[in-house]
């Protein structure tokens, strides 16, 4: 794959200078970022767009009616559902969050119970697709979306849901048994590594017919730090929390010195999906810092993140997109937006962090781009629009969970 283009000698000091600080004080308050009347509105009729296409192509039923052949992926489908319910608070529109909750019905439903080593229930989910893979960071995924729908749920549909995500839980902290699905690799002592160097790391699941212990950057980002501080919030369970951080602090102790974060996976490091791997930790990162109660965590991802927006800023190409038209890493890379999102709006407002957010939606309020780059056609593309979208209308809005 091409290497990103990287800006200016002169433009990368500009970035340096203006947010490498040996600590940064953190926001009172949100600060906002779009205050134009008419940039909103166009941004809101895109994402009810996004939402109205959701519904189109027929969401809740578990298989989307798309051309592409992923149809039945539990992490594209549980983007979507997220993306509707923050349709739902920014539109008004009850249709929304009725879908979503039609495709959370379903989750759960799909969920797969066994038991642990030590008796307890657990449960787990397979990807939906023909090989209906284990893996942790498409079932966090999934189980983080579900999360923030529970705050809307009836309490009979909230108890369904709560109960399907303490069983998780319990499945990546305690493993099963036996091998889940009765193909000869095995059960699991569990997923979470609790000493040693990469304490606070989890592993994959089960990984090309093994079962995979090993340090994996996607689950220990959206699984780890993303759903346990989810959970933490719904439950209050400080043990949940203490998962979150532990994971958060392994991901921070990643970061290489130019912002960059390395997709670990099986004790192998590769550099083929850069910004795929900063979206995903993006959002398993803006989740602990936006549910910890502990000031000294999100002051730690403070001082961090400001390296991975520099990054971000650098490798931003003339357009204002990340990445390869089209391509894998591009597909997930709009997530790694709401990190500077994060970082604008809570942390530090500086003007170039906006004028790099500004110039990202602007490519999409262009119409012409939206088919290029594959909105409205490849699912995994627009649900990460949408979810990047409903969080520069409302910082924040998307990791709500109490």
């Amino acid at each position: 794959m091409k290497q990103i283009r990287f800006p200016s000698k002169s433009m990368r000091h500009l970035v340096m200078g203006l947010l490498v600080f040996s600590s940064i004080p953190l926001q009172a308050q949100t600060t906002p970022l779009v205050t134009d009347p008419q940039i909103r509105a166009e941004l809101q009729t895109l994402l009810r767009d996004i939402c109205d296409w959701s519904i189109a192509i027929e969401l809740c039923s578990g298989e989307i009616k798309v051309q592409e052949r992923r149809r039945t992926s539990i992490f594209i489908n549980s983007n979507l559902a997220r993306v509707l319910i923050a349709g739902y608070e920014i539109l008004g529109e009850r249709r929304y969050l009725d879908e979503a909750f039609a495709w959370f019905d379903r989750l759960a439903a799909q969920q797969q119970i066994t038991r642990a080593a030590n008796g307890d229930t657990v449960g787990w989910w397979g990807d939906f697709s023909p090989t209906t893979n284990i893996y942790l960071a498409d079932a966090g995924t999934s189980a983080s979306a579900m999360a923030t729908a529970v705050r809307y749920a009836s309490a009979e549909r909230r108890r369904i849901y709560l109960d399907a995500l303490h069983r998780f839980a319990r499945f990546v902290t305690h493993g099963s048994a036996e091998d889940p699905q009765q193909q000869g690799r095995g059960g699991s002592p569990g997923w979470i590594i609790t000493t040693g160097p990469d304490r606070g790391a989890l592993g994959t699941g089960y990984y090309r017919g093994q079962l995979a212990i090993a340090p994996y950057t996607i689950s220990t980002a959206v699984t780890g730090s993303g759903f346990f501080s989810a959970l933490y919030r719904l439950s209050g369970q400080i043990e949940y929390l203490e998962t979150a951080e532990a994971a958060g602090e392994w991901l921070l102790e990643q970061r290489r010195p130019d912002g960059r974060m390395p997709y670990v996976l099986e004790n192998k490091r590769y550099d083929n999906w850069p910004v795929n791997t900063m979206s995903y930790i993006s959002d398993g990162l803006i989740g602990l810092y936006r549910r910890t109660p502990h000031e000294e965590t999100r002051q730690l991802i403070a001082n961090s993140i400001n390296r991975n927006v520099q990054w971000l800023i650098i490798n931003q190409n003339k357009h204002g997109v990340w990445g390869h038209m089209r391509s894998e890493d591009q597909q997930r890379s709009q997530g790694a937006v709401n990190l500077m999102v994060l970082y604008y709006s809570a942390i530090s407002p500086e003007k170039i962090v906006l004028d790099s957010i500004e110039k990202n939606y602007r490519f999409f309020l262009d119409k012409k781009n939206l088919r290029r780059y594959g909105v409205m056609d490849l699912p995994i593309s627009t649900g990460f629009l949408g979810l990047s979208i409903a969080e520069v209308l409302q910082p924040g809005i998307t990791y709500r969970v109490e």
